[in-house]
């Protein structure tokens, strides 16, 4: 059986060290390639953790990180990859340890049990928030809006988004502007309302904008917003302008628009959402909503590192801003008779 002194041994350092290494003693100091020398020694001599003789005191925070997605699902979702990322990263600096729980996992309420804390990533049903604060009441829920505040949730500040965007098209000369969005269910099947839906609608109304026939709502992807757009190309009479919940339904987008034979932005111009990494690099490149996604992962840890300190939380809803970042796929609508 491998021992500590063993792993002291190769490792070229201190038994005492080892156990502070290992059982992430905040008060050690020593460099991190240290550190890394002695977690590589252990798991190359195959010893357990399990078997350290806990001598001391310290203790490390467990939390629980919540994906309403599952693994392959977030993988192709850069906006909720890059929020765990954020989590992730603050987290680890924090010296706090991580349970992972994914939508299809199949212990994926039972891993939670004895958590510290938990950052649920997107939207859950009123009966798995009950299940959550059952477990703890340090926890954060990332992009998931709630009218009522009664848990802590951090998301960001759509409406002033989807103002910036519609006051743009509109500062362009657009006055027929379309929505390409997704639908959404939680797991007890009730429908999530987007709120740039909301926004879109209300600001339309406000500035007398033709948009209701230009409504289309399916999934949040690029095979969605290419038969979405599809759809609004065959009306006889089209928007100039087009808003998208999404990039990759943007993306979509310019593809059908590209088939059709009509070009972006000369006829039609187009605004995405996100501003995913592969925005800039479109054909024509993409006029977008920014939201910093990761930050929001950041956000949150640092948000509940501070949480677990305090015995009694008080619910908090925080706003991050976005910023319209304008590339080459908006323009002024043409001029003819087919589209004014």
């Amino acid at each position: 059986m491998v021992t500590i002194r063993d792993v002291a041994k190769a490792a070229n350092v201190s038994i005492s060290t080892v156990s502070r290494v290992l059982n992430y003693d905040p008060s050690l100091n020593v460099p991190e390639a240290t550190k890394k020398r002695v977690f590589e020694t252990v798991e190359k001599m195959g010893y357990s953790k399990k078997e350290i003789k806990m001598k001391n005191n310290y203790s490390r925070n467990r939390v629980g990180i919540v994906q309403w997605y599952t693994n392959e699902k977030e993988l192709n979702d850069p906006f909720y990859h890059s929020i765990r990322v954020g989590v992730e990263s603050t987290l680890h600096n924090n010296n706090i340890e991580i349970v992972r729980s994914f939508k299809d996992d199949e212990d994926y309420f039972t891993k939670l049990d004895g958590l510290d804390g938990l950052i649920c990533i997107g939207k859950f049903s009123k009966t798995e928030i009950a299940e959550f604060r059952k477990i703890t009441d340090k926890i954060i829920f990332i992009d998931m809006f709630m009218e009522k505040i009664y848990v802590n949730t951090i998301v960001m500040d759509v409406q002033n988004a989807l103002k910036d965007a519609i006051e743009y098209l509109i500062s362009l000369g657009h006055r027929r502007i379309g929505f390409l969005g997704g639908i959404e269910f939680t797991t007890d099947g009730l429908r999530y309302r987007d709120q740039r839906k909301n926004f879109f609608e209300k600001y339309c109304s406000s500035y007398n904008i033709e948009y209701l026939k230009y409504i289309r709502e399916d999934q949040f992807t690029s095979q969605s917003g290419y038969e979405m757009m599809k759809s609004i190309l065959s009306l006889p009479k089209l928007p100039t302008a087009i808003f998208c919940a999404n990039d990759p339904i943007a993306f979509g987008a310019l593809s059908a628009i590209s088939e059709a034979g009509l070009s972006v932005p000369d006829d039609i111009s187009i605004i995405g959402f996100n501003n995913d990494p592969t925005s800039a690099y479109a054909n024509p490149p993409l006029t977008t909503i920014n939201v910093p996604s990761e930050k929001m992962g950041e956000f949150s840890a640092q948000f509940l590192s501070m949480f677990l300190k305090q015995k009694k939380i008080y619910p908090m809803m925080s706003m991050v801003p976005c910023e319209l970042i304008i590339r080459q796929s908006c323009s002024k609508p043409k001029q003819t008779n087919n589209w004014i």
